[in-house]
């Protein structure tokens, strides 16, 4: 359970959305290093240059058992 506070703690510094499910539509940002031990960073697939790109944390499922 420390695991996921500190990834929630992360998300509320950092002012992001946060998710134990992937959201459709939404894919992993490949090469994303900087998400706590137990998340990863995912977005909705629009470009960075669109003003429409979000990002998000997912956390992984083996955290949450």
């Amino acid at each position: 359970m420390d695991e996921i506070n500190r990834i929630v703690a992360f998300a509320v510094k950092k002012d992001v959305e946060l998710y134990t499910d992937m959201p459709s539509g939404w894919k992993r940002i490949a090469g994303a290093l900087t998400a706590p031990c137990g998340s990863i960073w995912i977005c909705n697939g629009e470009s960075r240059f669109s003003g429409k790109r979000r990002k998000a944390l997912l956390i992984k499922k083996n955290c949450m058992e």
